[in-house]
């Protein structure tokens, strides 16, 4: 069992790590290619379709994850329709005001009109929402090897269309937005192609699905306010900068955010294996809460380790970007914080999940978007993208404990919560040392000396799996 999970893992996480290299050097590209004035602009592109995404999809790709096991293997076709016009619904609306709020919306995001851009915001959109559901029966079918290639793919369509874009447009933001939205046409189409039994267009008449439209309505609606409050929580820090300071800082700090989106891959790669596992463990076995309890203290250490050294390697790793950039550097160290509590969280939110109280999302969210809010307020304008990272980061450790504790209150799992926030008191003391301009002891020593107090407090865990992979292969 323990053999075969890890193989699972192994098929999603690839394709992350291939991508991850290949998403590097794009970084390292295109901070060559694009001032930070213009690599701001195409932060906040992202940024907008990402939201414009979330309410469109209106929580029904959660549904989606949640009654894919309860529905018969040859009617899940008809649940993602299901879901895909519920989805419609919103989104038609969503881009009629986009075309109509047309000119205030690309002045805000790039500071000027252009036809051609505001047609490559519409397309990105529904590209984004077909993708995300593409992406979803992937995952949930567990096929890792398809979604590895998907991951292989995506970033080195992005990386093709920089090169191709910069030959014709120069350094301009709109290298980035059009590379984007190519990309996520050629993935649509590989998505539909690689899974026609859940495209094919019979199911949309054919079968009766166990969960129709009004209940994944029901079951939806409230996520789209967690997870539209989610999307103004992470970018609040990008919409503090754009309007206390201006696009040359918040270029500086979305290159940071750009080093924490390659961490955030590992994120990704874990939530993307996990979830269906999770879902599919508790569906089996309610009563298994020791399988809970050891990945989540094995993804707290591994996390908490990348963490220290991405801090330690934050300076090699801003000078790849070039001159321009090397202001990032500091905003890493308390960044590092969002992929870090994101993932570990991802294994303690469980009862929330399980239980189906969505509803306790929007409150989560909401208390640590509101913090976020005066974090931003009080910090940003006085220290730009480095206090915006700081509010952030924090945000990130409440939204954590908000999401555990409140889980905990439905499912009782031992998660080894004091082993966690001892080690991240250990990685946020690391990181304010790192703020300090004339540090009496060099940060290296110090990372060094933090990796070796996070190994002692999870000494015991790691003995434990040590012990276990050596049975298994016996």
């Amino acid at each position: 069992m323990k053999s075969k999970l890890f193989k699972k893992f192994l098929t999603f996480s690839y394709g992350s790590a291939v991508g991850s290299v290949i998403a590097f050097m794009s970084t390292i590209v295109i901070t060559r290619i694009l001032n930070p004035e213009e690599f701001g602009k195409v932060s906040l592109f992202t940024l907008f379709i990402n939201i414009a995404m979330i309410v469109a999809i209106f929580g029904t790709d959660q549904a989606f994850v949640r009654f894919f096991y309860e529905e018969k293997e040859n009617i899940r076709g008809k649940l993602l329709y299901n879901c895909l016009k519920v989805s419609a619904y919103i989104l038609i609306p969503l881009l009629i005001v986009v075309i109509f709020f047309r000119k205030k919306l690309l002045y805000f995001l790039f500071s000027e009109y252009s036809v051609m851009v505001l047609i490559a915001v519409v397309i990105a959109v529904i590209s984004q929402v077909l993708y995300r559901f593409g992406t979803l029966v992937v995952r949930m079918q567990q096929k890792g090897n398809i979604y590895s290639i998907l991951e292989i793919l995506n970033k080195s369509f992005i990386f093709i269309g920089i090169l191709f874009f910069y030959r014709l447009l120069g350094n301009s933001y709109e290298v980035m937005v059009y590379s984007t939205v190519v990309s996520f046409i050629f993935l649509v189409i590989f998505l539909i192609l690689s899974q026609k039994k859940f495209w094919g267009l019979n199911n949309i008449k054919s079968y009766n699905s166990k969960h129709s439209k009004v209940e994944i309505f029901f079951f939806s609606y409230p996520l789209v306010f967690t997870t539209a409050i989610m999307w103004v929580f992470d970018g609040l820090d990008k919409f503090s900068i754009r309007h206390w300071n201006n696009f040359n800082e918040l270029g500086l700090y979305a290159a940071a955010f750009k080093i924490i989106g390659l961490l955030s891959i590992i994120q990704t790669a874990f939530t993307t294996f996990w979830t269906p596992v999770a879902y599919e463990t508790f569906q089996r076995d309610p009563s298994n809460t020791f399988f809970y309890a050891k990945i989540s203290k094995l993804v707290s250490f591994f996390m908490m380790i990348i963490g220290v050294v991405v801090i330690m390697m934050k300076n090699v790793i801003i000078m790849l970007l070039g001159g321009g950039y090397k202001d990032s550097s500091l905003m890493l160290s308390f960044l590092v914080f969002i992929p870090i509590m994101y993932t570990i969280s991802e294994t303690t939110v469980l009862g929330i999940n399980f239980y189906k109280k969505v509803k306790w999302h929007m409150a989560i969210v909401s208390i640590a978007c509101f913090v976020n809010l005066i974090g931003n307020w009080l910090l940003v304008p006085h220290y730009g993208g480095l206090g915006a990272s700081i509010s952030t980061g924090v945000s990130y450790i409440l939204f954590f404990s908000l999401r555990t504790f409140i889980s905990l209150k439905y499912y009782k799992v031992k998660y080894g919560l004091k082993k966690v926030y001892i080690s991240t008191t250990v990685l946020l003391l690391f990181s304010s040392y790192t703020l300090i301009p004339n540090k009496p002891v060099n940060e290296q020593f110090i990372g060094l000396f933090a990796i070796l107090l996070i190994i002692l407090i999870y000494s015991n865990d790691i003995k434990h799996f040590i012990n276990l992979q050596g049975v298994s292969k016996k």
